[in-house]
């Protein structure tokens, strides 16, 4: 017993430092694993705030693409190889010549005759098919050609034929505008004035020509008459205004009316837009008639009937009456 107890003591002791070696790593362990996860040079986050945490991938995927378009360029290359070849054994297959009976003649002898009748057989042929062929794709793109440009020409007329029409509904609108206000304006000066009958009446008669006038040419006018007939009566009705507003002058009374004056400033500001939309119309039927007789326009217009459309133009007499100030006409 004694020995038994010496050699447990004695074990006893040579396994104590171990232990205590082992708990002193386990409690380091357990420290390190205390410690915020950023400080450990090893954890992930550290990694990654150092540096990517895998590598990258950037070099192994362009090889990848390189070897990919490499096998794609070989891919082709043998097929391509692979359909000479077969084209050379087609041509050889056709240029061999046909098997004879008989001794061989010293011809043969000498060397093989190739037989290319045959093969330009066959081209006369291919080319016999193609010619007519390539000739009618090019006639139906010409034909094509032809149509999409004759349907842009004629898109053109007729929206620049439209315009002119527009054009000329604007002027329509504030000749109608004048004669609306011309009964405004003469119900407002016989108020004031019981001697300028004459006036009044030949403002009205006139207001009733213009309107007629308009009615029997109906839309835009067609011809340089049609044009002048409306001029004609569109002038006497500004001459007849102008007169009236001379003959209001010597009113004053009238001339410190309200409604007169309201009157007078909405047929001043008609007059100005009469004369713009007159220079709109011209225009339009400017760009209209350059359409109509530039080529190819031209063609389309004749073969789909587009006829000019007129201008408007300063009257002779509005020229009459103008001095020289240079004095050039005298002597």
């Amino acid at each position: 017993p004694q020995v038994c107890d010496a050699q447990e003591q004695e074990s006893r002791a040579m396994t104590k430092p171990l232990v205590e070696h082992r708990s002193e790593s386990t409690i380091a362990e357990v420290r390190i694993s205390d410690e915020p996860v950023e400080s450990s040079p090893g954890s992930l986050v550290c990694r990654s705030a150092h540096g990517p945490l895998l590598p990258t991938s950037a070099a192994p995927r362009t090889l990848r693409r390189l070897w990919l378009l490499l096998g794609t360029v070989a891919v082709f290359f043998l097929l391509g190889a692979d359909s000479n070849s077969q084209l050379n054994t087609h041509a050889a297959a056709i240029a061999s010549p046909r098997a004879t009976t008989g001794s061989t003649t010293p011809e043969t002898a000498q060397g093989r005759l190739i037989d290319l009748s045959g093969l330009s057989e066959e081209r006369s042929i291919t080319m016999n098919r193609s010619v007519p062929l390539s000739i009618g794709i090019v006639s139906v793109g010409m034909l094509t050609l032809f149509a999409a440009l004759m349907v842009i020409l004629y898109n053109g007329h007729v929206s620049a034929r439209e315009q002119v029409n527009a054009g000329w509904a604007q002027v329509e609108n504030v000749y109608q505008r004048r004669l609306d206000l011309v009964p405004l304006l003469v119900d407002a000066v016989q108020t004031y004035t019981d001697h300028e009958h004459e006036t009044l009446v030949t403002l009205t008669q006139a207001r009733a020509n213009a309107i007629q006038v308009s009615g029997a040419i109906g839309d835009t006018p067609k011809t340089v008459e049609e044009i002048k007939a409306i001029e004609t009566a569109q002038g006497k009705v500004e001459s007849a205004l102008a007169r009236l507003f001379a003959v209001v002058e010597n009113y004053p009374q009238l001339k410190a009316s309200r409604n007169y004056l309201s009157l007078q400033d909405q047929i001043e500001g008609t007059e100005n837009r009469v004369t713009m939309e007159r220079r709109h119309f011209n225009e339009f039927s400017r760009r209209y008639n350059t359409r109509l007789q530039t080529f190819p326009g031209n063609i389309v217009a004749q073969m789909m009937g587009f006829e000019a459309k007129p201008y408007f133009q300063a009257e002779t007499k509005a020229l009459k009456g103008l001095d020289d100030p240079f004095g050039r006409h005298e002597g």
